[in-house]
Parts: structure tokens; sequence; C-alpha cells
């Protein structure tokens, strides 16, 4: 078994057993997601609810450097019996770290709207498809998708979407401007790091992702045999309440290296993770691959304990700061894969 059909394994089986999301019924939405955003909000006395999606749901930099061009789809339903809404115009702000990077108005006929994004080293967005005359949106589908090529996509870390509805049901009717819902998420573009760490003068390579943002300072400790690393992040619990959020950093380590070991614990700005949160795939014979996975609970705990341990906010950071070492005490749940079987199976869950 490949390391992708584990991950895979991991992504849609237990993924879904540690996130719970509650839709959230305001004007606007939000929410802070991994590969797609399921989003409600309220119009002229109708429940809506925006899927954000994106196709292949394992988007890093590594395989956007390979040529993958993702598809993301847009697709507004009726909440109270999930019929998706026709003649839908959308208008869609993409933007990163602050800096916007498309903003434009989409439409589809039959209100599932795919948009391709096509990474390049251009300074500017370029759309590709047919525009509608009098709405001046570019048209599409699923099966017949616009296109954007341009600077997007083209690096890790979270991508903020802004999208607000303005008409449904009929081309040419706009839904007047105070009852546009508007809907804000966040979709992750896997941020890959590889490194060679040196170890008693070995040279062990390590590969780390993280599906949230960026990773920064990656190295290793030998005093304490852990490597560290750090990921923008913003601490405020009023945020935090309002979005729907899970934190994934995946980490590679050789089975030949002083950090293997068959088990793993880490901490988050000097507090302990609890050892069901670090997850080991060892479908690879060569290597393991850890996944800290942190639910929205979890963060809200974790954001409570680094706020009470700074109260004047003094020296408050804004990263989450992890560390990651070896245990001989720690279970750890995971996959595993015997000589006589093809199948993941799942321990201590």
């Amino acid at each position: 078994m490949n390391s992708t059909r584990g991950y895979l394994y991991i992504l849609f089986t237990i993924f879904p057993l540690l996130l719970l999301m509650t839709p959230i019924t305001l004007i606007p939405i939000f929410g802070d997601g991994l590969f797609q955003e399921q989003l409600t909000a309220s119009t002229a006395g109708r429940d809506l609810s925006l899927l954000i999606k994106m196709s292949p749901p394992v988007v890093t930099t590594e395989t956007l450097k390979s040529g993958e061009k993702p598809l993301i789809q847009f697709r507004l339903t009726d909440a109270t019996n999930n019929e998706t809404v026709k003649h839908v115009t959308y208008l869609i702000e993409i933007e990163k770290g602050g800096k916007r990077l498309l903003l434009d108005t989409f439409h589809s006929h039959i209100g599932n709207l795919g948009i391709h994004m096509n990474p390049s080293s251009s300074d500017h967005i370029t759309i590709n498809g047919q525009q509608d005359p009098i709405l001046l949106a570019y048209t599409g589908d699923m099966e017949h998708p616009v296109s954007a090529t341009g600077p997007i996509f083209a690096e890790g870390g979270l991508y903020h979407f802004i999208v607000t509805i303005e008409t449904i049901d009929f081309d040419r009717t706009f839904l007047p401007t105070d009852q546009q819902p508007v809907y804000e998420g966040w979709l992750s573009v896997g941020y890959t790091i590889d490194k060679d760490i040196q170890i008693n003068g070995t040279s062990y390579p390590i590969k780390a992702i993280s599906y949230y943002d960026e990773l920064k300072n990656f190295t290793y400790d030998s005093s304490n045999n852990e490597l560290k690393f750090s990921m923008p992040f913003e601490w405020d619990m009023d945020r935090l309440k309002n979005v729907n959020l899970f934190v994934h950093e995946e980490i590679s380590i050789p089975n030949s290296s002083p950090l293997a070991s068959k088990g793993y614990e880490s901490t988050i700005n000097n507090i302990e993770l609890a050892p069901n949160l670090i997850m080991v795939d060892r479908t690879n014979s060569s290597k393991d691959i850890i996944h800290i996975m942190l639910t929205k609970p979890t963060v809200e705990d974790l954001a409570q304990k680094v706020l009470e341990e700074n109260v004047d906010n003094q020296n408050m950071t804004k990263e989450m700061i992890f560390t990651l070492s070896p245990s001989q005490s720690a279970i750890n749940p995971g996959a595993n894969m015997n000589s006589n079987s093809t199948n993941m199976t799942m321990n201590n869950m």
C-alpha cells in the first residue's frame, strides 16, 4: 500500500470521526477548513447551503509543481431538501495573507459551478470561459469549468474564499444587496518541506506537510532528540468560536533514524498533546508517517491554555510552535498492514 492510499484512508475514515462540523446560520458565514467547507446562511426566508470543495482533496506544493490543477466546486443548495439551486450568480473573492488574488463574477445555470486553478508565474489572474453579455459573469459548471490562470494556489497555506450570492432561481433577477448571503471559508494547500537532518553524523531525509498553513523554523534539537517547527496561527478565542477548523500536520520519519519509535509525543507552545491526537501510519515499511490532527475543540482548549499563560498579552505569540519526539511509553492510534493483508487496520481508536 502506498502512502497516498494510507493518507486517503485516514482522511476519509478517521477524519470524519474526529471532526464534527456544525453549520452556522449567520450572515456572513465563516469557516476554516481543509479541502471543503459546507456553510449555511438564510435569505428571503430560505436556508441556503454553500459547498466549497477542492478536488483532488490532497493538494500540496509538491503535487502542484508536478502539474496538478485543482478543481474548485461551488454548489448552492436548499438546506431543507439538499436540492441544487439553479441560475446562481457567484461573486467570488480569493485572498491569501491579506492579499487579493481573484475578484470576479461567475454564473452557473444549473447552480453547480467549477473553476480550474492553474498556478503560474504570471503577475495577474487570467480567466478563460464564456462570459454572459448582460451579467458580465463567466459561465460554467462542473463538466465545463471556467479556468483561472496566474499566481493562485501557487503556494502552500490557507486560501480565504469570500462568496456573495447575487442571483438565485432566475438569471436576471438580482437579490437586494442587503439580502445577498455572504459566505467565508478557507481551503488549504499543503505546504511541503523536505529536510536532511544530521543526527550523530548521519543524514536522514525528513518530509513535513502542513495542511493548515506554512511551516517555518524547521529544526532538529539534538539535546532532546526532537523536531521543532512553527506555523502562523491567531489564538483569538472570538475568531475560533466563529469558524470550523481542523489543523493537520504530517511528518515522515525514516525507520532507520534515531527519531523513529514505537510511539511519539508532541507539544504545542509547550503544552503536551494527548497521545490519541498523534496518529502513526506504518503501512510503508521504510518510514513512519506521523499525523498530528487537531479538531476545533482541541484547538480551543489549547488556545485557552495559551491565553492563560499570556494574560497580559505582552509576549503573546501568533504561532503554533510544535515539537515532535520519540516515546517508548506513548500509545498512538495508527495504521498497520501485515504481509497477509492488503487492508489497513486502525488500532487504539
